[in-house]
């Protein structure tokens, strides 16, 4: 028999912004319950798209037992669009196993790239619009489309737009950067850092082939290449930071890095990334990166500390049997935020210095020019070229600005992905909401849906 709505055998929902149709029936069922009826049923109320024909045949054949809602129709959701992105480009004759298309490997972390002029040193990849979906309704939903990539033009470079390649200009060493590509001299330590060598600041690379000691402090616009292994110390690159062996800041040392993190080990540091950390291990550290954290080459485990960020996180083990706190938090770093907050306000306070600017160079030229004293004269000049150099500045603080906002996202597309063990004594945080963990889970995926924190299997 078809159903009928009046009657009152079945509800139906709609939930996930219709992109699910469910079913619930709230009494029992007279008569003959056919697929066509409920298909028919499903039309009349607008339902017309991924209708789930073998859950209802199921449902068909067992309908005297049919007690629970069940999902009936499910949409073709969207796929989003990927963000452009600089791709670094290696010649075939400098290629090692442990490098892929993308990225230098932790196992080679002190692998260099050299280049000569002329050399093609990366490609840009731009941003895809992605594929729209559909809901059970037959609606169209939009498809976000990836984030344009805007390469800065930057010294020893050449652009070639049309091409969307990248050539050098000079000898030297390549710095990926997040949105810009470097070729820098570079500056090497033949040993460990040492009251010889002292501190280090160097508008180029940086590598050192043995130690970093605890009190040094080190500074490059590119990357820093450390062989050995840094204990409390300050380093901060415009580019990555690449140590072969691992990091022990004994609460006190900070890595800073504008683009990716590469290391073997975290211990008791902090750590700053603008791109992606990758690691072997984190114990007690405070870890604020904007892009992913890959923690999964040797133990893979994470425990104890703060660890935010930006992108996906994919572990072994989170937490341990001892039920040491671990936090994590998804969604815009701190820094993040407080430089938007920063360039916000500078744009208004100059915003509101233009304002009075005009108002007082109105106010002189109510005058008639030939009434105008020389101080008048001399400050309505003056006023007229400050107010193009604020112009100026403010426009160059939008344009920073943008490109902050660019870094930010959203969290509902995030998700902590533990192979192994997640233990009592993990908090997951995505913004304003919060779970933590009370019992163990493994291979499980900790995501936000519908303003819950959920934990699911992880999908093969």
């Amino acid at each position: 028999m078809g159903i009928d709505l009046v009657s009152g055998n079945v509800q139906l929902k709609i939930k996930d912004s219709g992109m699910t149709a469910i079913l619930v029936p709230v009494s029992s069922f007279e008569g003959e319950l056919t697929s066509e009826g409920l298909i028919q049923y499903l039309s009349d109320n607008d339902v017309v798209n991924g209708i789930q024909h073998d859950i209802i045949d199921e449902l068909v054949q067992l309908s005297e037992h049919w007690m629970e809602p069940i999902v009936v129709a499910k949409g073709t959701k969207p796929v989003n669009g990927q963000p452009g992105y600089i791709s670094p480009v290696l010649k075939e004759e400098e290629r090692t196993p442990d490098l892929d298309e993308r990225y230098i490997d932790l196992r080679s972390p002190t692998y260099i790239q050299s280049v000569k002029q002329g050399d093609l040193i990366a490609e840009i990849v731009h941003h895809t619009e992605g594929t729209d979906g559909v809901n059970v309704l037959g609606d169209t939903v939009k498809a976000k489309p990836g984030k344009p990539i805007r390469v800065k033009k930057t010294k020893n470079i050449r652009i070639a737009e049309k091409e969307n390649k990248v050539y050098s200009l000079t000898d030297g060493q390549v710095s990926y950067q997040k949105r810009s590509v470097h070729v820098f001299p570079v500056y090497e330590v033949h040993g460990d850092l040492d009251l010889k060598t002292g501190n280090l600041t160097f508008t180029g690379n940086i590598h050192i082939h043995g130690d970093v000691p605890s009190g040094y402090t080190i500074r490059a616009d590119g990357d820093v290449r450390i062989n050995g292994s840094v204990e409390a110390s300050d380093i901060k690159a415009g580019g990555s930071v690449f140590i072969r062996n691992g990091i022990a800041g004994q609460g006190k040392g900070k890595i800073e890095a504008g683009c990716d993190i590469r290391t073997g080990h975290i211990n008791q540091g902090k750590v700053i990334a603008g791109g992606d950390l990758h690691v072997g291990l984190i114990n007690h550290s405070d870890i604020q990166v904007d892009g992913h954290i890959f923690c999964q080459n040797g133990k893979g485990i994470v425990h104890g500390g703060n660890i935010t960020s930006g992108g996906n996180i994919h572990l072994n083990q989170a937490g341990n049997d001892l039920m040491t706190k671990t936090n994590f938090y998804f969604g815009v770093p701190p820094h993040v935020i407080q430089k938007h907050e920063h360039l916000s306000k500078k744009i208004t306070e100059e915003e509101d210095n233009l304002k009075k600017l005009r108002l007082l160079q109105a106010k002189i030229e109510q005058k008639d020019e030939n009434q105008r004293t020389t101080k008048e004269r001399l400050l309505l000049l003056r006023i007229k070229n400050t107010y193009l150099q604020s112009e100026s500045f403010i426009e160059q603080l939008k344009g920073e600005l943008d490109l902050v906002a660019e870094d930010f996202i959203d969290v509902h597309d995030l998700s902590l992905y533990v192979k192994g063990v997640v233990y009592p004594g993990v908090e997951v945080t995505f913004g304003k909401y919060k779970r933590v963990i009370k019992s163990d889970y493994k291979a499980v995926e900790v995501k936000l849906s519908s303003g819950e924190v959920i934990i699911q299997p992880i999908k093969e």
